[in-house]
């Protein structure tokens, strides 16, 4: 199982897209912990373009006027979401790792921007 968590600081742009796509590639990574996207909405075709392929499927925490935001992705081949839970500043997601024995795993992908009040 290979995770990759990562401050993208706004993924609207093409290059920042790349990056991360390159990256999914290069590493052969199952899931993706994006914070501070930046980003209100992420279509399918956006997602898509981010993961490399259409074998993906994510859970998103929305960005709130252009600030924060977090998206978790990865591969359907790898993992089945049970069940996720979004908060202000993070995502939790619940399920079985199909790989091996189907291991139950919880995955937190939280961004703070360093306010706790």
């Amino acid at each position: 199982m290979k995770i990759l968590s990562l401050n993208i600081r706004g993924v609207g742009g093409a290059v920042k897209r790349n990056y991360v796509r390159d990256l999914i590639s290069r590493e052969q990574v199952d899931m993706v912990c994006l914070q501070e996207t930046k980003c209100s909405d992420f279509s399918r075709e956006k997602v898509c373009l981010i993961w490399g392929t259409n074998k993906v499927e994510w859970v998103e925490n929305k960005a709130v006027n252009s600030a924060g935001g977090v998206i978790t992705m990865w591969s359907n081949k790898e993992f089945q979401l049970s069940s996720f839970v979004n908060r202000r500043n993070f995502s939790v997601l619940e399920g079985v790792w199909k790989r091996g024995f189907g291991t139950h795993v919880t995955i937190v992908n939280i961004y703070c921007s360093g306010s706790f009040r």
